[in-house]
């Protein structure tokens, strides 16, 4: 049996590779520091710092985003299926409109259901990242813009997330 990962087996072969190419090659000669200072040059931030700095503020937005969603699609997407799926039952597939005993064959229960359970579970997918994830959003949110202003990467702070 097989355990070794592809991941396991390149990082393997990159020490491998790395330890021969080490005890083949000469050692390159010391180049002299370049430490500077802070003192004597101030740091002024260079378009590509704000890009980078930017980028790293929204990837932190997602992955609050992301995480503070998870449950809710997860909770609101399965009570979201067992609502609709007996809503869809009873309704025969509208999922508006009560049917009677009488109309209602066992093709439309199940094919009502199943529409109910796709609709409701969409729904409560939708909505229950929502109201789970918005908070981390914005509160990250704040958060890294605030931390681009203290690096002189925007204009204006905004007041704190309460």
């Amino acid at each position: 049996m097989n355990t070794l990962t592809r991941a396991g087996t390149l990082a393997a072969l990159a020490v491998v590779a790395t330890a021969a190419a080490g005890g083949i090659a000469a050692a390159a000669p010391a180049a002299p520091s370049a430490v500077v200072n802070a003192a004597e040059t101030p740091s002024t931030p260079t378009e590509q710092d704000r890009s980078a700095a930017i980028d790293a503020a929204v990837g932190a937005v997602s992955n609050a985003f992301n995480n503070g969603a998870n449950d809710g699609k997860l909770f609101g997407g399965a009570l979201g299926a067992a609502v609709g799926c007996p809503v869809g039952a009873i309704t025969g597939g509208t999922l508006t409109v009560l049917t009677t005993a009488g109309t209602l064959t066992p093709i439309g229960v199940v094919g009502g259901c199943l529409l109910g359970g796709v609709t409701g579970g969409g729904l409560g997918t939708l909505v229950g990242g929502a109201i789970t994830g918005i908070p981390p959003l914005v509160g990250t949110a704040t958060d890294q813009y605030n931390q681009l202003h203290a690096k002189g990467f925007v204009s204006a702070p905004l007041p704190a997330a309460q």
